[in-house]
């Protein structure tokens, strides 16, 4: 029996746990989480493909990714202050929640955490919310095939002949 192994243009299926150091999950905590995609192809975290790459159907792993490969480090800079004159938005805004916003001008999806409400406005923080965390993956390979001809036109239709900019 040929061993399938986890190489570019294979379609991957997984089951996966992430934790932090500390032992909080943050995902798979009751049972595993699972994902496919295709490898190569901007589909997951490349600290995650890259480990991933080798491995067999059936095999399981654990590795820790750490903050610099995974959402970054935590940058200060990126929590800011805002006057409710300069957003009004900001006074309805819940204490501790994640807000997910769009930018009127690019359509952008971006989000912030709302760290603070103060009396003239509040502090938002931009880090991805685990920003400055490793994580730690433990990883179940179940499922590896080549890549059928139509996964890979959907994920590269110009080499294809498919709709794109000329």
């Amino acid at each position: 029996m040929i061993m399938k192994e986890i190489a570019k243009d294979t379609f991957v299926v997984i089951e996966y746990r992430v934790r932090l150091k500390d032992g909080t999950y943050v995902k798979g905590e009751v049972e595993p989480v699972s994902m496919n995609f295709v490898v190569g192809y901007d589909q997951v975290m490349h600290s995650l493909e890259r480990r991933l790459l080798g491995m067999k159907e059936g095999e399981e792993a654990e590795f820790e990714i750490p903050c610099e490969e995974a959402f970054g480090p935590y940058r200060h800079e990126l929590v800011k202050f805002r006057s409710y004159e300069e957003f009004p938005e900001g006074r309805n805004l819940e204490q501790g929640r994640w807000v997910v916003a769009k930018d009127s001008r690019t359509k952008a999806s971006y989000g912030y955490y709302v760290k603070e409400k103060r009396a003239d406005g509040v502090v938002l923080d931009f880090n991805h919310p685990l920003a400055g965390q490793s994580l730690i993956y433990w990883v179940k390979v179940v499922k590896v095939r080549p890549a059928f001809r139509d996964e890979l036109e959907y994920l590269r239709p110009c080499e294809f002949g498919g709709s794109g900019s000329s």
